[in-house]
């Protein structure tokens, strides 16, 4: 696999970031990830704005236009020959010493990567997946909860215990028992979110932001997760346990249909924008 690191195509194995990057040593940075549509980078401006907000509460300098970043996403997919993809830029204030306050101003650390879908992704999104409920709330609190930070302990050990019983997400719950959100991203103004909301609303469907308890998520008669790389996901197992008929039901595939809709129509505008 090809990589894009501070202006270079590499290997991934042969790329190398310094020991006193703050990103390795004090999660000193942010990320932000996307998808390709055959080899089509799809709303990179609006993810690189939420990324250069959070830029700014971490006085960071700006990761850069979204133009640089839909070229360099359409390149990494052609280098790599991936057309369905997620990419993934990592960028950290880069090393600027051990320290917690930066030792000496220094360039960014700037990483662009990609991976395939999983393989399944259709199946998955067609029959739904199981969900656990963890035992503790995502480890970074508001405020710093809405920023996409490198550092994400709590993920990484959920989505472990998450494997470990058989299902293929889990659920953040606070102390009081509130459902929050997935491993696989903030509870922010996420950008596949906020389109599937607007979506929602343009067909009638009443949307409500509420706390949710476990009780209440148990009792529900559909549940689905939303990410940039799965689009929108049916959740048919609560804790093995069967949500509503155990199956996507009638509002998650609507919303299902209408999100490819969506993309389908951009990346089309896309296209005749590029021949021009």
């Amino acid at each position: 696999m090809l990589v894009w690191l501070n202006g270079r195509w590499l290997r991934a194995q042969d790329a190398r970031v310094p020991a006193l990057d703050r990103g390795l040593l004090h999660g000193d940075g942010l990320y932000d990830t996307w998808r390709t549509y055959d080899g089509v980078p799809f709303a990179v401006a609006a993810h690189i704005r939420r990324l250069t907000a959070a830029a700014r509460v971490l006085r960071l300098p700006s990761p850069g236009p979204a133009a640089l970043w839909e070229g360099l996403s359409r390149q990494i997919a052609a280098r790599n020959g991936v057309r369905d993809a997620a990419v993934r830029l990592t960028f950290t204030r880069g090393a600027a010493g051990e320290l917690l306050v930066p030792e000496r101003a220094t360039p960014p650390t700037r990483l662009l990567t990609i991976r395939p879908l999983a393989p399944d992704l259709a199946q998955t999104q067609a029959l739904g997946i199981g969900v656990l409920l963890l035992p503790f709330p995502r480890d970074a609190a508001p405020p710093w909860g809405s920023l996409k930070l490198v550092g994400k302990a709590s993920g990484v050990v959920g989505r472990m215990l998450a494997q470990r019983r058989g299902a293929q997400e889990a659920l953040y719950v606070t102390a009081d028992g509130a459902v929050t959100e997935a491993t696989n991203g903030a509870l922010l103004g996420g950008v596949t979110r906020d389109l599937v909301v607007r979506l929602a609303r343009r067909v009638g469907i009443v949307v409500r932001e509420e706390r949710v308890t476990v009780a209440r998520l148990r009792r529900a008669a559909e549940v689905f997760i939303t990410a940039s790389t799965v689009e929108v996901l049916p959740v048919v197992l609560l804790d093995g346990r069967r949500v509503g008929a155990g199956r996507p039901g009638p509002i998650t595939l609507a919303l299902q249909e209408r999100y490819r809709a969506a993309v389908s129509a951009t990346l089309a505008r896309a296209r005749i924008a590029a021949s021009r």
